[in-house]
This record gives structure tokens, sequence and C-alpha cells, in this order.
């Protein structure tokens, strides 16, 4: 069997990509987690390195993909229920990367937060009630 894999996602910690790992394996996808041990020795390199990433073999992208994609986290407003998708009413919203603006770069804190939806890739801010 050839060596290749696939990267399905990064962490900032090995403990969360544990917890991923358990979860892929239980559903009889073979997860391997690559940087684990250089981020359990020196956490602050996580950024540098790109973090803990979760790889599964090529013949298992897809399955991983749409594993993940369940069981990930969405963002959530502040009464606790899952962001609406701006555009096609989806629920499955993440927070948007930000954008490569010098000022945003600069003064991130005046970037207002945006949200990616994980169904029709649509980035919205979410509108406040």
């Amino acid at each position: 069997m050839k060596n290749d894999f696939y990267t399905v996602a990064s962490f900032e910690y090995t403990a969360e990509a544990q917890v991923m790992k358990g979860k892929f394996m239980s559903h009889g996808i073979e997860v391997f987690l690559k940087d684990e041990h250089t981020i359990d020795v020196d956490p602050l390199v996580s950024h540098a390195i790109g973090g803990v990433k979760l790889q599964v073999h090529l013949q298992d992208k897809e399955a991983a993909i749409e594993l993940y994609n369940e069981l990930r986290e969405y963002e959530v407003d502040r009464r606790g229920s899952r962001i609406i998708c701006s555009a096609c009413g989806g629920n499955r919203v993440l927070v948007a990367p930000p954008r490569k603006n010098l000022l945003y770069l600069l003064f991130p804190f005046f970037e207002p937060k945006r949200y990616l939806c994980n169904d029709c890739g649509e980035i919205f801010k979410q509108e406040t009630n």
C-alpha cells in the first residue's frame, strides 16, 4: 500500500486531534496524526508548523471529509442557536478567514466578524436582532 495521505484538518492542540481521531477510528477510518509529538514537546510551535494534522489514506478521503463535516462544531449565536446562512438557509456556518487587506492585517480588531457557510460557500455578516 502506498503512503499517500490527505490532510482532513489541523488542530492547534494534540488533545483536539486525539478526540477527532477517536471518532474517525470508531467509524472505521484509519487516521494518522502528523506533527503530534513535535507539538507535545513544544506547544508554542503549533502555529509555526501548522498544528497537528489529521491525515487519512487517499482512498478514505471522501468518507473522511463527509464525517468531519458532520462532527465539526459550527458557530452559534449568543442564545446558543446555530447561525443561519443568509444565502441558502443552511446552519453549517464557520468563522470566515480574515481578509488580506493591509488595514485588517495591522489592526485585526477593526474587521467585523464574518461567517462562511460550509454548504454554499457564501461569506456574510450576521444580522443582529
